[in-house]
């Protein structure tokens, strides 16, 4: 009887409308076309929904605008980092620093290097996407130009920039996890440097043995000359990636970081490796265009880069506020309640975080209607925290067609296949699935009350 009541309160209006889109979402994907369209088939879905609840028309819309707005944020970083990918490559700072890490890494832990030094640094700046679109794409250059697995290094990088993304200080979903659960960023932060350990560890572990995956593992000679021939390398083109490092141990906004570095590439671009004002203009819109094909892998970046991943954040982001008004997923609180009854509340809400990011796509979105679902199901701020930071923050980045994926993959040029390998996103989760108590951490207090109370009336 409790299972009919719970799936009644479910009306076919809603079932219908989440069908609709989801039915839309595997159609592109089956058929290999753009994400936006099923975004904005989802606009349509949800707006006659909204309709079907007597929202009027232009309110409608108020409220898809007021979903793009709370996003504007995220666009302006994603300009940043489609210019920054882009002068990096023109002013030599890139091509340096794949000079200098080719003469000093040691190429049979390969795959473990490009794990350690995208998880350090984004733990100091606190963005994935910006890890991935500095120190990730040189980490991929360095694999493609020396021969190594890119698979198993995309993966490891993938892994690498979610370390940061899950529990720095600098990082804006963490940020909204404190938001959401009025708790404090810095005891989060050791809270997730705790509790992370040994999943890290283990990582490590898993990373070190696939670095001994292959018959070679030597760096190919010469593989740095045509760098050397047409770009000039000095202490000031590295200024630019120093800037990124100091300004994230003194926590200083990343958008002011990557402004500040943008700026002095630009300065190193036209001083030092003598690039017209018109070529540098064109690599930061457009991106890097390699003028030789010894320097092909250099290629890439610029605004265009992003202008693909920004329309699909823009699109999903527009959702959230409309959801809140119309109400359609408020009846499945009370089945999540239930669900965590069962199987405890972690397990459920990595399940939950799961189905919302393949619904909206979107990391932030998926974090906050995560966090609605599951409010019954743990009452304790500092563990729903938690809960969110271990699941939903690292299993965005596992579905293809999801944000937090996308625009990893488009800016290291992999596709889906690097996920499996990306053992950090799965380590966690499923350490913490293992390790949660089914009743006495997950349950909500009064349902733990009732279990506690029928076993003393048994006793």
């Amino acid at each position: 009887m409790s299972h009919t009541l719970s799936f009644s309160r479910v009306s076919l209006g809603q079932i219908i409308t989440l069908g609709l889109f989801v039915f839309g979402l595997i159609v592109c994907i089956v058929a290999g076309l753009s994400l936006l369209w099923a975004l904005i088939f989802g606009v349509f879905c949800f707006s006659v929904h909204a309709r079907s609840k007597g929202i009027p028309l232009p309110e409608v819309i108020r409220l898809l605008g007021r979903g793009v707005g709370r996003i504007a944020n995220i666009l302006t970083i994603f300009m940043l980092i489609g210019m920054l990918t882009g002068v990096w490559r023109v002013c030599g700072t890139i091509p340096m620093l794949i000079d200098w890490a080719l003469s000093i890494i040691n190429p049979t832990f390969f795959v473990l290097w490009s794990f350690l030094l995208c998880a350090a640094l984004s733990t100091l700046i606190g963005t994935a996407f910006g890890t991935v679109s500095t120190l990730g794409v040189v980490c991929m250059l360095i694999a493609h130009a020396a021969g190594f697995n890119e698979v198993l290094v995309g993966g490891a990088i993938l892994s690498g920039v979610y370390v940061g993304d899950r529990c720095s200080p600098m990082s804006s979903s963490a940020a909204l996890i404190c938001a959401l659960t009025h708790t404090d960023i810095y005891g989060n932060f050791k809270r997730m440097l705790r509790n992370g350990a040994v999943p890290f560890l283990l990582v490590c572990a898993g990373y070190a043995l696939l670095s001994l995956v292959g018959l070679e593992h030597v760096m190919p000679d010469g593989a740095t000359d045509a760098l050397r021939v047409h770009f000039h390398f000095n202490g000031w083109v590295l200024l630019p990636a120093v800037v990124i490092l100091v300004f994230g141990v003194l926590r200083i906004d990343v958008k002011i970081a990557m402004t500040t570095s943008i700026l002095l590439a630009c300065g190193s671009a036209l001083l030092i490796q003598h690039c017209s004002l018109s070529t540098l203009l064109s690599t930061m819109i457009l991106g890097y265009s390699a003028p030789l094909k010894e320097l092909s892998m250099l290629s890439g970046g610029g605004l265009v880069s992003m202008a693909g991943v920004a329309a699909i954040v823009t699109i999903s982001s527009s959702y959230s506020a409309l959801f809140e008004k119309s109400g359609l997923l408020d009846s499945f609180e009370h089945m999540v309640e239930r669900l965590a009854s069962r199987i405890g509340a972690f397990r459920a809400t990595a399940l939950v975080g799961l189905l919302t990011t393949g619904l909206s796509c979107n990391q932030t979105l998926s974090i906050i209607l995560t966090r609605q679902l599951c409010a019954h199901a743990q009452h304790n701020r500092r563990e729903m925290a938690m809960y969110l930071e271990n699941s939903v923050v690292l299993l965005s980045a596992v579905l293809p067609w999801s944000i937090a994926f996308s625009m990893c993959s488009l800016t290291l040029q992999q596709g889906a296949v690097i996920i499996p390998f990306a053992l950090y996103l799965w380590m966690v989760p499923l350490y913490w699935c293992l390790r949660s108590r089914k009743v006495h951490q997950s349950c909500p207090r009064t349902l733990l009350q009732f279990f506690l109370a029928k076993k003393a009336h048994r006793d």
